[in-house]
């Protein structure tokens, strides 16, 4: 599971990351280890959010930041459960807020936890990742199991798509490998492509063979590592 941590006061924040380290410490030898990440401004957290199965969020640095992250998430068709923690500010006086919100009060105390990362253990089982690009400075969200590999040249980088689609989209590789970072089905596999294992055919000696004969070209040196992962990706399957 995906956590996003979102809290201007760092002291908070870092309290919060211990507190979930001994949950996901529990859940040892499952597949449902939690991976955390930590924010203490908007903008960062922004770029990708949609990767989030659960969020945390008390930020209270500037007049109206809550409210301006949530009309965010709604544009770019957040549903996940967000926990709002009221301290300075009472969170639930804002209006209107979406259904997927949750209350809680700070301090942030082990004892509710278990019962907030079942909602996002929830969230895990019905939720389609999607993640967020640009195509033509506009924003679009591409289901992350749609995505078979992608290539840049020296004018574009392109994400193909099951279907036999493609897209065209703004980012360069550098930025995509950071959008697929967590999720171990990608890897960046040479300095202009990514490649998501479940849709790779065969793993030869100095390149992938995709699903659909599409060859990228790989180092021969990292051979086994892809053969382990392709078998990995086959067995989760």
């Amino acid at each position: 599971m995906h956590i996003a941590i979102c809290d201007d006061n760092v002291a908070d924040r870092k309290h919060l990351e211990r507190l979930l380290s001994r949950e996901s410490d529990k859940r040892a030898g499952t597949p449902n280890i939690l991976y955390v990440d930590s924010y203490g401004e908007k903008m960062h957290f922004l770029a990708n959010p949609l990767k989030y199965n659960l969020i945390f969020m008390d930020m209270s640095s500037e007049p109206g930041i809550v409210e301006f992250i949530i009309e965010h998430l709604n544009e770019m068709g957040y549903r996940a459960p967000l926990v709002l923690y009221s301290d300075k500010i009472d969170y639930t006086q804002i209006p209107d807020l979406p259904d997927y919100v949750v209350h809680a009060k700070k301090p942030y105390i082990p004892d509710p936890l278990p019962g907030f990362l079942a909602l996002g253990d929830a969230n895990v089982t019905g939720h389609v990742v999607s993640l967020s690009v640009h195509t033509n400075a506009v924003l679009v969200h591409i289901p992350k199991y749609t995505i078979m590999y992608a290539i840049e040249d020296d004018s574009t980088c392109r994400l193909y798509l099951t279907g036999g689609k493609t897209v065209s989209v703004d980012e360069r590789i550098d930025e995509l490998r950071q959008l697929f970072e967590p999720y171990e089905e990608f890897a960046r596999v040479n300095p202009k492509s990514i490649a998501n294992f479940k849709y790779v055919s065969t793993v030869i000696p100095a390149a992938l063979i995709m699903q659909d004969e599409q060859e990228l070209r790989t180092p021969i040196l990292r051979y086994r590592e892809y053969k382990l992962l392709k078998q990995k990706m086959d067995e989760l399957d």
